[in-house]
């Protein structure tokens, strides 16, 4: 660390600059700035020079933060992670530039191939580039405007730690969050809270695995409530991920999966664990089960993820966290018989939208195919990625959870560069697999605690 340098300072300097950046015109001043009247693809080359120096014109001058985030950068890549980059899995190193900016040069060539006739030979791929207007032109910069904003929150819900309150600090960057997805905005929700925003920067691939283990560490020392809510999360996310990998990779063997998949099973434990201490609770405190059913949801996708794995000796991957894995049986065994009761009013319904339905390779490249389904269309997404892993949810005005997974599934069989693993989707939706999930998670708790 550079002598002098103070990160608790560094990371409450750059959550000022950005609340500055999020609350009122500012974000408008900036698009209408780069987009300068002329075409779209002239305010994407604006943006991205932008973005790249972390550096916009705003009516009271250029706000500079590029210092800030390349010293936030420096400190979380010495933590053994990369919020602000992609892993290539072709060359096995990270990418040059950021996130937002590889979305946004996608999307200048997606708008350049536009232009392209169609009936002609090699032209590329247009699907979902719709013709262009000045509303739709600045929606669209809009909405990259704030994906840019949504990963410096991330980085710096990353330096938390560094403040001498890393709960109120995420507390804090969750107010953002609401913020940056408010009236002052394009209107497009991305996440709901800093915990999530955690989540999204720790699914990015990091070639150090032990990096989740501190991370770990870090989040044991925050309050119930943000624990609470880090495992949900979690357990929503590594459902969703094991599942995909458990239905589409490894034809249904836990042990492939487990080999495949070490980093995430004492993240899974701690998460599922954390959950059970929950759970507990709200039994001492004679919660109806109505009340707990927040809880039960979330305890349900994170026994989910590998129900097999909690029901007798620890796999390999957690042989070392004995004193965890003893608690969490004993939980199990203690609350077994109300927990079972409780998991059969979360069933699954084929009727209606159920998580265990879901299933992804990456939580990050399900938000990235969110945005990047926004962005072609210049219109912003009001479902959040944490509403995706809640049982349907009534009223929702402009589209359903079923109706946005189900764009997702399309969209990831719409072209074989969005294929994974022996052509899996990387989002699919399958409400039989959901009820498949749920008969093997509770069948295989009844016969592990006879």
């Amino acid at each position: 660390m550079t002598a002098g340098s103070n990160p608790d300072s560094e990371v409450v300097d750059l959550v000022d600059a950005l609340e500055a950046l999020l609350v009122g015109p500012a974000r408008s001043h900036i698009v209408t700035s780069v987009s300068g009247g002329g075409e779209l693809v002239d305010g994407l080359k604006r943006l991205r020079a932008a973005m790249e120096a972390h550096a916009f014109r705003t009516e009271s001058g250029v706000v500079e933060l590029g210092r800030l985030v390349r010293r936030l950068d420096h400190h979380t890549r010495e933590d053994g992670f990369r919020v602000l980059h992609a892993w290539n899995h072709q060359t096995h190193a990270f990418t040059d530039d950021i996130v937002p900016v590889l979305m946004l040069d996608f999307l200048e060539r997606t708008r350049e191939a536009s232009s392209v006739d169609p009936g002609t030979p090699g032209a590329p791929s247009t699907s979902g580039a719709p013709p262009t207007s000045p509303d739709r032109d600045g929606m669209t910069l809009a909405i990259m405007l704030d994906y840019y904003m949504l990963h410096l929150l991330a980085l710096c819900a990353m330096r938390a730690w560094d403040t001498s309150e890393p709960g109120e600090t995420l507390d804090r960057i969750t107010g953002l969050v609401h913020v940056l997805q408010g009236e002052d905005g394009s209107g497009h929700h991305f996440v709901d809270d800093a915990e999530t925003l955690l989540i999204y920067a720790l699914s990015q691939f990091h070639p150090e695995e032990q990096a989740y283990d501190r991370i770990i560490e870090k989040v044991v020392l925050l309050s119930d409530a943000h624990q609470m809510a880090f495992a949900s999360v979690s357990a929503s996310v590594l459902s969703a991920h094991l599942r995909w990998g458990f239905w589409l990779m490894y034809d249904r063997d836990p042990v492939r999966m487990r080999r495949d998949n070490v980093g995430d099973y004492p993240w899974l434990l701690n998460s599922v664990l954390t959950l059970l201490r929950g759970y507990a609770r709200a039994i001492k405190a004679d919660e109806t089960p109505a009340e707990r059913a927040g809880v039960v949801q979330a305890l349900l996708q994170g026994l989910a993820a590998d129900p097999w794995a909690f029901t007798g000796s620890p796999p390999p991957a957690l042989a070392e966290y004995g004193t965890e894995y003893t608690e969490l049986i004993s939980l199990l065994e203690l609350h077994l018989p109300t927990l079972l009761d409780d998991l059969e009013l979360q069933k699954p319904d084929k009727k209606a939208y159920a998580p265990l339905a879901l299933h992804f390779n990456f939580p990050h490249n399900t938000l990235v195919a969110i945005v990047t389904l926004a962005l072609l269309e210049g219109r912003p997404q009001t479902l959040s990625l944490n509403q995706l892993f809640v049982p349907e949810i009534e009223d929702l005005r402009d589209e359903t959870q079923e109706g946005l997974a189900r764009t997702l599934m399309a969209f990831s069989r719409g072209s074989p560069d969005r294929l994974g693993y022996r052509g899996a989707m990387l989002v699919a939706y399958d409400p039989l697999s959901g009820l498949r999930s749920f008969s093997m998670t509770t069948d295989t708790l009844r016969r592990g605690f006879r």
